[in-house]
């Protein structure tokens, strides 16, 4: 079930009574949604958002059921533990039972015997019920449990989670899992400059494809795998991450939602913050809702209603894991639109390619204006005249290998009216496309305007693609028609969602209307109205 900003959006529809005859007070609308304020139902109008700085960098950290024992799982985790500690300049506690010390470090035999009060406490253990209650006296902000066997095993698991869930909610400490695991702990590039694009998955495994786009000097900040979702949950990693200045779109496998209402409303901050939310959302089948029970517990909601729910909000919801990649990391770092111009210009040395990719992009609903007459003649000056270059824009090759293809690519992003190149390079040939990448990626650099390659080498290992392309972060390079062309108008309609967004949440009453009692008095139990 959604959370309306008014009601419960739910596939039942209710019906509404409007009293007239009483002239009402000015109305209480258009305020702008503070912390603490609720509507007339009582409900929030403003995300809380949590303080997970000393998550992701903590100052101190205990390891329950750490071991260095060769061939135990947990040993395993801690040693990479261990290495992230040292990354984050984090105090590692090790806390073992029967264990003196871990890999040489002072182990403590529970966390009532740790040195000092520690951020996040993770724990390797089975039940992870009996050590929540142990660091409700320890006053830890954080833990994580990976533990499996909850919500996602049936009934009996998910009266356990329920069991851990009120532990946590009484020890005051913010709990991720259960069912998680390592992610959150991840090697995280530092050499790489610009926004970021932050990670949610409620599936670890799936957000390994958006993690590897660190290889193509894709920026990544954070990872929050939040498995069960007993406590924290994509909501309020959403909320987190819209704040923070390094973030530039926000990427999100998810197979539930825990809160409807929660998640409206982290999404309406990351609205207003303009920061982008991708999310690949599974349950549009029964099939797929099933096995999204089976391995999060999660109920996935009717998905007409949590469509409309991502639209109204301005989430991109996207197919794939290669659309969410593509997507999320071209409205990470792609610049707005420049004097709001969406027009798409197709360029290739290929006329058959440009007319494809075209008539794909326009079906898509993309932009596709026909240049002026002036700036085609201006064109003709380096592309012989039987060509057409009305757009898309066909070079016929040969002006890409030399003076010429710089000339033809800063004329066309001169044209007031185009805010995108797109340059589709089906079958790279050495001679022209090394050229004509280096051209793209030299022009990007001298524009505001979005310049976009699609790459069609299967092989992908020429130095144009690998070091000239993928070492530009002012070009978007893709490896699929479908892929840029989805990016794209993801990017041109979230710029225009957010230029016009208006939260819902700014209009809802805060005090009960005048005809609220005339409403009332018409209202009998069990009986219906004329």
């Amino acid at each position: 079930m959604l959370g309306s900003t008014h009601g419960t959006l739910t596939t039942d529809f209710r019906a509404r009574v409007v009293a007239c005859g009483e002239q009402p007070p000015i109305a209480v609308h258009g305020i702008a949604a503070a912390e603490g304020d609720v509507d007339v139902s009582g409900r929030p109008l403003h995300a809380a958002v949590p303080d997970l700085d000393r998550f992701f960098r903590p100052e101190s950290v205990a390891v329950v059921g750490a071991s260095d024992a060769e061939g135990r799982p947990n040993t395993g985790i801690t040693r990479q533990l261990m290495a992230w500690a040292e990354r984050v300049g984090a105090r590692l506690h090790p806390v073992h039972p029967t264990r003196e010390t871990v890999f040489g470090m002072p182990c403590v035999p529970s966390v009532a015997d740790l040195p000092e009060q520690v951020d996040l406490a993770v724990l390797l253990v089975g039940d992870p019920l009996p050590v929540i209650e142990q660091l409700a006296d320890s006053k830890v902000k954080f833990a994580v449990a990976f533990a499996s066997g909850f919500a996602e095993t049936g009934e009996e698991g998910a009266a356990a989670q329920v069991r851990l869930a009120q532990a946590v909610e009484e020890s005051g400490l913010r709990l991720l899992g259960p069912n998680t695991n390592l992610n959150a702990f991840e090697r995280f590039r530092d050499d790489l400059e610009g926004p970021a694009v932050a990670l949610i998955t409620q599936s670890g495994h799936q957000g390994r494809p958006v993690f590897a786009m660190q290889e193509l000097g894709v920026r990544l900040s954070h990872w929050a795998p939040t498995g069960n979702e007993a406590d924290l949950e994509t909501s309020d990693f959403i909320s987190y991450f819209a704040g923070k200045p390094e973030v530039g779109a926000i990427a999100c496998y998810v197979e539930g939602l825990k809160d409807g209402r929660s998640f409206l409303l982290a999404t309406d901050r990351a609205a207003r913050a303009g920061v982008p939310v991708v999310a690949v959302k599974v349950g549009r089948t029964e099939t797929g809702a099933r096995m999204a029970a089976s391995h999060t517990g999660k109920l996935t909601g009717a998905d007409d209603v949590v469509d409309a729910a991502m639209r109204q909000f301005g989430v991109v919801r996207v197919n794939g894991l290669d659309e969410l990649q593509d997507t999320s990391a071209l409205l990470a770092r792609a610049r707005k639109p420049v004097g709001g111009a969406e027009g798409v210009v197709v360029y290739s040395i290929s006329g058959g390619t440009g007319a494809h990719f075209s008539d794909l992009a326009s079906g898509a609903g993309l932009k596709l204006p026909v240049l002026s007459e002036a700036k085609q003649a201006e064109l003709h000056e380096w592309i012989p005249p039987y060509l057409n270059v009305a757009n898309p824009v066909d070079c016929g090759g040969h002006p890409v290998g030399d003076w010429r293809g710089r000339k033809i690519i800063d004329a066309i992003l001169a044209d007031p009216e185009v805010g995108v190149l797109i340059c589709p390079i089906t079958g790279p040939f050495p001679p022209m496309s090394d050229r004509l990448a280096q051209d793209l990626v030299d022009a990007a650099e001298q524009t505001d305007k979005l310049v976009c390659v699609v790459w069609g080498s299967p092989v992908g290992t020429e130095d144009a693609y690998r070091k000239v392309l993928l070492g530009s972060s002012r070009v978007a390079t893709f490896r699929t028609f479908s892929n840029c062309i989805t990016a794209v108008r993801a990017w041109t309609d979230h710029h225009r969602f957010t230029a016009s967004y208006s939260s819902p949440f700014d209009e809802a009453p805060r005090v009960p209307s005048p005809s609220f009692r005339k409403a009332q008095a018409l209202m009998r139990p069990h009986q219906q109205l004329s």
